[in-house]
Formats: structure tokens, sequence, C-alpha cells
């Protein structure tokens, strides 16, 4: 996944800096929700996170990629 290193959006356009911070807050989450080391209460917490940073990303058209494999 590259979300960290996405510099348009889905149709080219250049992302904002707030759709840049948000598509590296997006992969930061990702990142700790495929870890296996933290508490079940971060990991559950992580994966709601996620998936409300999920919506923002997908819904500008950002980015769009299936998150089933982190459990969100």
């Amino acid at each position: 996944m590259n979300a960290e290193r996405r510099s348009t959006d889905l149709l080219g356009r250049p992302l904002s800096g707030a759709e840049a911070e948000l598509v590296e807050i997006y992969g930061r989450l990702r990142a700790l929700a495929a870890r296996d080391d933290v508490a079940p209460c971060v990991a559950s917490n992580v994966r709601f996170a996620l998936a409300a940073v999920f919506q923002a990303v997908n819904d500008l058209g950002v980015l769009y990629e299936p998150t089933d494999d982190v459990g969100v």
C-alpha cells in the first residue's frame, strides 16, 4: 500500500495539504492496525479510527483499497 507516498487523487489531481495529511494519517493507522503486538482495546480502537479515516479518503476520491485484511 502506497498511501504515504500518494501525491494525487484517483483522477490524477494533486492533493491539497489537508488531503496529503489525511493520507499520511490513514497509512499510519493502517500500519498500526496490521500489528499483532498491541493490546486488544488498542487494536479495536485503531480499527474504529481507521474505518472513519478510510471513509474520508474514499469519499474524497483520494484512494480506494480493501481494508478487510486489517479487520476493517
